[in-house]
């Protein structure tokens, strides 16, 4: 809320503090800058980041200020607008960049949700299957591996995956979940790790990160591994 005195004063602004901090202020409106600073503690925080500011162009520029006062307040007054739109542009990078780490799931945390989504496949295998129309991502028929449906899983209080179903001829599931893994390196080779009885194949390429869940025993489980991290062939006839 902005601080307003008598009914004929305007409200102090932005400008008003910034040309108090440099001392250019006409006194009655410093006056004005003064009553509202003693009614808000809080706000010196401010006045002090101007004058640091102030006292470390002056030091920058000295014998220039010197010469050109006037200029030297219009020029402080811009630094200083830059300097808070610098600030206020880190501070909004450094939050996209805290959300991006919070959304993308480990790989601990995918491989979690991997083994339930699994569990749930084979619990539901004789109900109709999820979600038919979304696309898979790869196409595992070479495998013996038939897409049956998929959906979006919740792995966590911020991040999603892509969960997608196959089935191999015997009735044997095997679920493949992706998720978002932009602060990741690539590792397009895969690389297995058992829980128990399922074995879980992991590997990230373009920004994703994927997981292949099923039992240990199941056919086509390792070879549809292989056919996702395949590189895509050149069809040029080279």
């Amino acid at each position: 809320m902005k601080f307003r005195g008598p009914l004929d004063e305007q409200p102090v602004s932005e400008a008003d503090i910034q040309a108090y901090s440099d001392g250019t202020l006409a006194l009655a409106r410093a006056a004005h800058v003064r009553r509202y600073l003693a009614g808000r503690p809080g706000e010196w925080h401010r006045i002090l980041f101007y004058r640091r500011l102030n006292a470390q162009i002056r030091h920058a520029y000295p014998a220039r200020m010197a010469r050109q006062p006037a200029a030297q307040a219009r020029r402080r007054r811009a630094l200083l607008r830059y300097a808070m739109a610098l600030a206020a542009a880190f501070a909004l990078a450094g939050a996209a960049l805290a959300w991006v780490a919070v959304s993308e799931p480990s790989q601990q945390m995918l491989n979690d949700a991997a083994v339930m989504a699994l569990m749930e496949a084979e619990n539901t295998r004789s109900e109709a299957p999820p979600e038919a129309a979304v696309r898979p991502p790869f196409d595992l028929g070479a495998a013996g591996l038939r897409y049956v449906g998929g959906g979006a899983v919740r792995v966590g209080p911020f991040a999603s995956a892509q969960r997608y179903v196959y089935e191999n001829g015997e009735g044997e599931r095997v679920v493949l979940l992706g998720t978002r893994a932009w602060l990741a390196g690539a590792a397009p080779q895969w690389s297995a790790h058992r829980a128990g009885p399922l074995r879980l194949l992991m590997w990230r390429q373009r920004g994703t990160r994927w997981v292949l869940a099923g039992d240990a025993q199941t056919r086509g489980l390792m070879r549809a591994a292989d056919l996702a991290t395949m590189p895509p062939r050149d069809d040029d006839g080279s």
